[in-house]
């Protein structure tokens, strides 16, 4: 790691309750701490909270602090993390968030620098690109991958661990200038709470695993039985082994496994990748798996509405490609207007949101339909104050011309 001004600061290492306790007092003084967390989730079947980072301003000294949560517990952290202690920064918080909520230490009052980065415009908003562009600071990330369950941890990888905190509140505040000058402050807290908000929800895709891998949607009957049968036999040798379930065999040779149904070693052998490494040694499971698969034809009736696919209303598809257009006009237009980015107007959850709305909303009181997009998730009552009402009526008020390409939709950015 290399910077322009690196600012000077002490790895604290804290293993012990003790320590934590006295470590979480001095850190409970500061107005704003920074935090990131790092798992293992690459080397196990569940993955566990390996180490918490958090730093914090002393004077003109930096302080990170290092807990290893495989020693002790995170729990202790939650008066820290929670809506009583300092502001949170992070980078990205979404990981994050769901892990501390896992155990025991759920996030509040948080900023997320990405999301800033985002609505200021950047392309480039992983932490290494953004402290690149604005702090001059450059990251050593040889350590992107590894197994942070892995004790004793080098002075190398503490160090590691120490940057990818230590610059983040001056990074913080390098952006909020930059958001003030153009007046998107409440905005970026809007979209920081929605997205803590939405990290913390429970997932919407509730369908089988089997059923979101690309390509089970095109698989004939017996197949999608067969792939079925296939992904419960990896999920049980994966957890047995407590790896990865790719790191059993991956989804592309599932697929194609339930597309050949191989009966036989010497056939299992015509499908790439069926035999080699971790994969191979499982070979009689693949085949036990196929066998019962092919016999029973089709997923149980209750799974089988989930691959029926909708008739298609064409007039519907363009009705609705019309507004997303109306809304994708607007955002330009108001972003060039403001000059500020797309995304500071309307993020793309909320465009989509309000296509769906006005969507339904044919003959409706506008009253109420202003009403729908002002409970939208993640507008803010900034944005509302603001667009409320022109969104509303873009059904009815006049065509903007767009440069968009007929028939896109607003896409959300990350």
């Amino acid at each position: 790691m290399t910077s322009l001004e690196a600012p000077p600061y002490d790895v604290v290492w804290v293993d012990e309750a003790r320590a934590l306790g006295g470590a979480i007092e001095r850190a409970m003084k500061a107005k704003a701490i920074a935090v990131d967390v790092e798992a293992n989730g690459l080397f196990v079947y569940r993955p566990r909270l390996c180490a918490a980072q958090i730093a914090w301003e002393e004077g003109d000294s930096t302080v990170v602090l290092i807990v290893d949560t495989l020693a002790t517990s995170a729990a202790a952290l939650e008066p820290l993390l929670g809506p009583e202690g300092p502001i949170k920064v992070l980078h990205d918080l979404t990981f994050d968030a769901r892990m501390l909520a896992e155990v025991g230490a759920p996030l509040a009052r948080v900023r997320d620098t990405s999301v800033t980065a985002r609505l200021l415009g950047q392309k480039a908003t992983g932490l290494a690109s953004v402290l690149a562009a604005e702090l001059g600071v450059v990251l050593d990330k040889r350590f992107q991958q590894h197994d942070w369950s892995r004790r004793p941890v080098s002075p190398a990888e503490r160090r590691y661990l120490g940057d990818d905190v230590a610059y983040l509140l001056r990074l913080d505040r390098a952006l909020a200038a930059k958001a003030a000058a153009i007046d998107i402050e409440a905005e970026i807290e809007e979209e920081c709470t929605y997205k803590l908000r939405a990290a913390l929800a429970p997932p919407r895709e509730t369908r089988p695993s089997y059923v979101r891998i690309k390509g089970a949607q095109k698989l004939d009957r017996p197949g999608r039985a067969v792939l079925r049968g296939l992904v419960a036999a990896r999920e049980a040798i994966a957890e047995a082994a407590d790896v990865p379930p790719f790191k059993i065999v991956t989804n592309e040779i599932l697929i194609e496994l339930a597309q050949k149904r191989p009966t036989s070693i010497p056939e299992l052998g015509h499908v790439p990748g069926a035999l080699s490494g971790r994969a191979g040694r499982h070979a009689a499971r693949w085949l036990e798996a196929i066998t019962h698969g092919a016999a029973e034809g089709d997923v149980p009736p209750e799974e089988q509405a989930l691959f029926e696919v909708a008739p298609i209303d064409r007039r519907e598809i363009t009705r609705r490609r019309e507004i997303e257009a109306k809304i994708s006009a607007f955002r330009r237009a108001e972003a060039k207007r403001r000059d500020i980015d797309e995304q500071a107007v309307l993020p793309g959850h909320c465009a989509q949101d309000v296509a769906s709305i006005l969507f339904t909303a044919a003959g409706e009181d506008p009253t109420a339909t202003l009403a729908r997009i002002a409970a939208i998730p993640g507008l803010g009552a900034k944005r509302v104050e603001r667009y409320g009402k022109r969104l509303a009526s873009l059904l009815t008020a006049p065509g903007e011309v767009s440069t968009q390409a007929p028939g896109s939709a607003p896409r959300e950015e990350s």
